[in-house]
Parts: structure tokens; sequence; C-alpha cells
């Protein structure tokens, strides 16, 4: 995510916490899943969001965060660890939202990882798209990007520079964008 409005010290290993009504703008896109894994969980803000959604199922929540601090009894379902050098134990869906600079290598591990039919959604900046880098993930792995048509704020109430949307994989996937939200 981004580091606008934030100094060096709250950037820390790139947190920036996820607003539920982003999560809540993905999951009418996501096929309901007995297992679930939040490999970049912080302090659990998409599970708790996944588990709170309305008509939609999502059990067996759990999460890997790198970080101590983020870990807290309120949510005992986010074991502590490196993600990137974890065996995720073959989620059914993955939903995060990756540190950007590692953006790339958590999409490869969670597609790697993922069980054969799984999905994976990814909340990234729009910039992703872009960069001769990535080019040839994009190519080998398209996703549907769904723009969120409003920026969220992961500090203070401020929205910063980027766009931002989540990119999916999965099957019957790839290649077409949808905007989600921005009804006044």
């Amino acid at each position: 995510m981004s580091a606008t409005h934030k100094t060096k010290a709250e950037r820390g290993r790139d947190f920036f916490e996820t607003p539920s009504w982003v999560v809540d703008a993905i999951v009418p896109h996501l096929p309901c899943a007995l297992d679930v894994l939040d490999p970049c969980a912080g302090k659990g803000a998409i599970l708790k969001a996944l588990g709170a959604a309305e008509g939609r199922k999502f059990a067996n929540l759990r999460g890997i965060e790198i970080d101590p601090a983020h870990l807290g009894p309120e949510q005992p379902f986010v074991d502590e660890g490196d993600a990137l050098s974890l065996d995720w134990e073959t989620p059914r869906l993955v939903v995060m939202n990756p540190p950007f600079g590692l953006a790339q290598e958590f999409l490869e591990k969670a597609l790697a990882e993922i069980a054969p039919g799984g999905t994976v959604a990814a909340l990234l900046r729009l910039a992703f798209l872009e960069s001769t880098k990535r080019a040839g993930f994009h190519r080998a792995a398209p996703a549907d990007v769904f723009v969120l048509a409003r920026r969220p704020s992961f500090i203070g109430g401020k929205t910063d520079s980027s766009a931002y949307g989540w990119f999916v994989y999965g099957p019957g996937r790839g290649g077409r964008w949808f905007v989600l939200g921005g009804e006044p």
C-alpha cells in the first residue's frame, strides 16, 4: 500500500490495515470457501470482515503475520511467522493485502500453494499493472481486476494519491476489469 501521510516509523513493515468496506466490496465476487488464508494478516482486519460477511460462508479463517506487535488475543486465528517461508497447507481461498514491495512474491507463493480450483484475491495499488519487470508475470497469470471507485483511507481518515483494486486469480478469471462501488 502507499505510504502517503505516514512517517517512516508508522510505515514499519509496510503495514496498512484494510478497511472493512474494501473487503465488503469484493466479497460478492469471491467463492464461498471452507479454508481461507490471509498470509499478510496484520491485526486480522480482512479475516474479521470475511467472518462477518452476510450471506456468504467463509470458514476455517486463518492468518499469518510476521510482526508480533500486531498479534493479540483478539485474533487467535492468526499465527506469527514469515508467510513467504512457510507451507500454507493448500487453502481454497487466499485474500490478502500484501506489502507492495513483495506483492509479486506473495502472489507467486499464493498461486503455487492454493488448492486446485482455488481463488486468490490481493488488494494492490493499480500501479501493480505497470512495470516491464512484472509483464511476464501478468501474461503467465492474468487476473480480473476489480477497481475501487473510491480510494480507501488507511490512516486517520486521509486517502493517498494511489488508486487501488482487487486482483483476483482463479478458474475462469483473467483479463477483465470491473469497477466496485462509487455510487453516491
